[in-house]
């Protein structure tokens, strides 16, 4: 048994009755019901890679060594997929893992892996920043990095032995980074924080509550009798007898199996009920009191108990994930005002960009480390972002939200703040179709308004008829202006976008002219 499952279960015993903590070991299976719980977690913190204004930039003194980096780190370093696969794994199971930036003996090719701290031997810190790491490779040797060289030594007994060979790098700093920037505490460089640091005790007493509830079902299924004791004169040859339906030896102590159970009597101990139900032998009244009891009775399971434990759970499991995500719970109550949506996504947008700096640290750290090595002084500097804005609804979700606020009267200005997130939401795979979409939000007159809606203004004189004629046959006006000159994304595209718009609108109030 692993020390974490060894430290929750003692918790646990320290808790309970020792007959009910044995079902309660029954009941503790793997994988455990708090992997639920992470995984609805980290599928809402992995939104850090759904940025709107994502960019990553690198500076070289020349073009060609600019064209063979982005093809290098596609093609062979597999950015940025790598992040959101390798990195995104280490970032859930293994956040105190460390970067290691390798370079062939043979070819100018560098790449970089993660090491777990399982296999490092040795390694000195300063101020979090790694200056010599060693580790074991394979069964027989080990690495060495520092600030000069690459080194490889034969082992014996977790200890370098004879030099294999050795590499200079003219980094000046050594090639291995940790993984992760955040430290756990001031006291160490080597643990790191993890989002779920400041609920594991949350998580621990959720597993507890949950299996402690299906230690209540099982009782709502097998509930406890009762009924009058039975006497029972069964006796073996060595003296053992039966007591109550369990077996004692001839001197008065109770036989156990070889699971640690009581033994049952073979002849009565059977008819008393097996499973995680309970049979309660009550005496038989004696002569002069009355009889007032049922030969046998069941007890049932308080259904408020079970309907408590139901909606309990329910509130631990969205505690844990809004304290660990940020909340959303002006998110489902549909806010329709601008400052409450906002204040939601403050929250998350908070979290999401701690977890992304971490992100774009390891990053810039591993693609800076490779370009030296690779190109030497003909790298200059890079910068990665992963945005500053997340896609943290679907679009769904988003138009939802825009019909409550419109129901509601929110202004113009937050409904086209919503509408501008739905688009960008919606196409945020497709640039060329964002772009589209978002000239004609700026071409089309009151696009947040319906046609209906433009009619019953026209018909109260708050309109004139030029707009109304512009919304009503405005999908018919783009395509006609399309046909005849070219895509409005493409047209006027050395202009300024105002200039461009204005013309663009100039030849629509054309065309309405001649129907």
């Amino acid at each position: 048994m692993s020390p974490v499952c060894a430290d929750f279960l003692t918790f646990v015993r320290n808790l309970i009755p020792e007959d009910k903590f044995k079902i309660f070991q029954s009941l503790f299976r793997f994988p455990v019901a708090t992997n639920d719980v992470c995984k609805v977690i980290f599928e809402r913190l992995y939104q850090v890679f759904d940025g709107r204004n994502k960019n990553f930039s690198y500076s070289f003194k020349n073009l060609e060594t600019a064209a063979d980096w982005e093809a290098y780190r596609t093609n062979v370093l597999k950015e940025p997929f790598v992040w959101e696969t390798k990195g995104w794994e280490k970032f859930k199971s293994d956040i105190n893992s460390i970067m290691v930036v390798d370079m062939p003996t043979d070819a100018n090719t560098p790449y970089f892996y993660f090491l777990s701290l399982q296999n490092v031997l040795d390694i000195i810190t300063a101020d979090g920043v790694i200056l010599k790491l060693v580790f074991k490779q394979g069964e027989d040797k080990c690495f060495v990095l520092d600030s000069e060289r690459y080194a490889l030594f034969s082992l014996k007994d977790n200890k370098p032995f004879n030099l294999i060979y050795e590499k200079q790098h003219n980094l000046g700093y050594c090639p291995a980074r940790f993984f992760w920037c955040y430290n756990l505490n001031s006291k160490s460089d080597i643990v790191k924080h993890s989002p779920l640091s400041e609920v594991l005790d949350d998580l621990d007493w959720y597993l507890f509550f949950l299996l402690s509830k299906r230690q209540l079902d099982l009782y709502g299924s097998y509930p406890i009798y009762s009924g009058y004791e039975q006497e029972c004169d069964f006796k073996t040859d060595n003296g053992d007898f039966c007591d109550g339906g369990f077996l004692r030896d001839s001197k008065g102590r109770y036989l156990y199996d070889v699971n640690g159970l009581l033994q049952r009597c073979p002849r009565c101990g059977n008819k008393r009920i097996a499973g995680v139900g309970s049979f309660v032998e009550i005496p038989i009244p004696t002569e002069g009191q009355p009889d007032l009891r049922n030969p046998v009775q069941i007890l049932s399971i308080d259904k408020n108990s079970l309907d408590f434990n139901v909606e309990e759970l329910k509130r631990q499991k969205e505690n844990i994930i809004n304290s660990v995500c940020g909340t959303d719970e002006i998110l489902t109550k549909e806010a329709v005002n601008d400052s409450q949506v906002k204040a939601v996504f403050t929250s998350q947008n908070r979290i999401l960009n701690q977890i992304k700096k971490g992100f774009e640290s390891a990053q810039k750290w591993v693609d800076d480390t490779i370009c030296r090595l690779r190109y030497g002084d003909d790298f200059l500097f890079s910068s990665i972002s992963y945005g500053t804005d997340f896609f943290l609804d679907t679009e769904t979700e988003l138009r939802t939200r825009y019909q409550t606020a419109k129901e509601n009267g929110a202004t113009l200005s937050e409904l086209s703040a919503l509408q501008n997130k739905i688009i960008e939401t919606e196409y945020k795979t497709n640039s060329v179709e964002l772009e589209r979409q978002k000239l004609l939000k700026e071409l089309e007159p009151l696009p947040n308004l319906t046609i209906q809606e433009v009619t019953t203004l026209f018909e109260k004189g708050l309109i004139n008829p030029e707009i109304t004629k512009m919304k009503i046959f405005f999908n018919d006006l783009i395509s006609r202006f399309e046909r005849e000159n070219t895509n409005i994304l493409d047209f006027g595209v050395l202009d300024q976008k105002n200039n461009k718009i204005n013309t663009i609108k100039k030849t629509l109030i054309g065309y309405l002219a001649e129907m």
